[in-house]
């Protein structure tokens, strides 16, 4: 009987002309991802997967990979693919954070199931590596005992562990629960909490999860949901804001309680966190406006001493 497993997630397969004429999901577009491009695309930032293998598809490039299944390296799944692509993909879909660096671990085997010491292996791994982010979009009962000091000693180490928090509308499956990771449920197209989000003491988070369309075996593409589909939502935020500035989990928890939309009661609750995530207001942007970098207004206040000097040089002259 397996350990851990994917939480059950729906997923759609869609086929025919025209299909990527937009080249994004509908939380893509609402977020307006192209416009943080402009200040960082997560460049040089890895990001670990932990999941289902290794996508072969044409939109996705891939830093390295391993394998701790036995399987191969290969995702025969899709689940990873779709994962991986939210956050790499480019030249057909997008992915939020285009200028990071994809590390995947096969934790999963291609029906989805795996055992505690695989993932403390690809956690193993991620830190080895130097990922500054690792994805979770898996999980299962209480597995403490086996990856706890791992998930300690990465939050130590300043790398952000994003975790699906399940779909069941129960409690948080773990790793998600664990106070080393974030957990991240999941929200719909009119960004309400969806029915089958779970909840409890460690949420922190709620991001896009339901019909996201991503990328899938075959060099196809699909339409999954799930909070499978929410943490690399959260996860590529995080990629995002590592490019422009280095926080670690407290920091990280701290920023989303002072930038989140509530949903439910005003504040924190166990079924939504911190609220909705606000793209812009977490990387401390002002939407639709390019921010003006640090170094114009160095060079600013240069001129401006520079000109003042001079001026008072042309003054004492005169007198």
């Amino acid at each position: 009987m397996a350990e851990i497993k994917l939480p059950p997630f729906q997923v759609e397969e869609l086929k025919g002309p025209g299909l990527l004429a937009a080249l994004s999901n509908w939380a893509f577009k609402h977020y307006k991802v192209e416009g943080i491009w402009k200040h960082s695309t997560g460049k040089g930032v890895r990001v670990g997967i932990l999941d289902t293998g290794r996508p072969e598809h044409k939109d996705i490039q891939i830093a390295k990979s391993i394998d701790f299944s036995g399987e191969g390296e290969t995702d025969g799944n899709g689940h990873s693919t779709w994962v991986s692509g939210c956050y790499k993909a480019s030249g057909g879909f997008l992915g939020w954070a285009p200028g990071c660096e994809i590390f995947t671990a096969k934790v999963l085997d291609n029906n989805g199931e795996g055992a505690w010491p695989w993932m403390r292996k690809g956690l193993e791994w991620a830190l080895e590596e130097r990922c500054e982010i690792i994805n979770i979009s898996a999980g299962g009962e209480y597995g403490g005992d086996k990856i706890q000091p791992i998930l300690a000693k990465l939050a130590e180490r300043g790398t952000l562990v994003v975790c699906a928090a399940g779909n069941a509308g129960n409690l948080i499956i773990y790793p998600a629960s664990d106070v080393s990771t974030i957990a991240v449920g999941a929200i719909d197209k009119e960004l309400e909490r969806a029915a089958f989000s779970n909840f409890g003491w460690r949420m922190i988070v709620m991001a896009p999860g339901v019909k996201l369309l991503g990328c899938w075996l075959d060099n196809g593409y699909a339409e999954a949901t799930g909070t499978s589909m929410s943490a690399p939502q959260v996860g590529n935020l995080l990629t995002l804001q590592r490019e422009i500035k280095h926080e670690g989990l407290k920091e990280v928890v701290a920023r989303f309680s002072l930038t989140c939309e509530d949903m439910e009661e005003e504040g924190w609750d166990p079924p939504t966190g911190w609220g909705r995530i606000k793209p812009y207001k977490f990387l401390g942007l002002e939407e639709g406006k390019k921010v003006t970098p640090d170094w114009f207004f160095r060079f600013l206040i240069f001129v401006l001493l520079y000109f003042f000097a001079g001026a008072a040089t042309t003054v004492k002259k005169l007198f």
